[in-house]
């Protein structure tokens, strides 16, 4: 009876013995990660109001491209409205001469806004007028 015992505690303290040493590994590479330095974040040598050359600023992006008179009503939407909003505002067709007045007949509500269909009906009397 006094061998079995033995083995028995044998077999448990080299599973022991086990355990102990895994737990040990973990820990050092645990320790051994959190002394690693950390780099700090990249900055940028460009002013974060300058973007660098050849990329159009935030502004420039939103700012529409002026169609011409005599363009297709869906094409000339899509440029007074290059981020899909869903509308054309009177601050969009700023520069597109002679639009604001078809844009106030058409805009009947007063919103200040067409939509897309609002938008083709004004076009359509737009390009027809004969003002260069």
């Amino acid at each position: 009876m006094n061998l079995n015992r033995n083995r028995f505690t044998q077999g448990h303290s080299l599973w022991v013995s086990l355990i102990l040493v895994a737990l040990l590994a973990l820990a050092n590479n645990a320790w051994a990660a959190s002394d690693t330095p950390v780099a700090p974040p990249a900055t940028s040598a460009i002013a974060p109001d300058k973007p660098p050359k050849g990329v159009p600023s935030e502004v420039e992006k939103e700012k529409p491209v002026m169609p011409g008179k005599y363009e297709l009503a869906d094409s000339a939407f899509k440029k007074l409205d290059p981020t899909g909003k869903g509308y054309v505002s009177k601050e969009d067709i700023k520069g597109l001469e002679g639009f604001d007045r078809v844009f106030d007949e058409v805009d009947s509500e007063h919103t200040g806004k067409l939509d897309h269909s609002q938008f083709m009906t004004a076009w359509k009397q737009y390009s027809a007028d004969k003002i260069p």
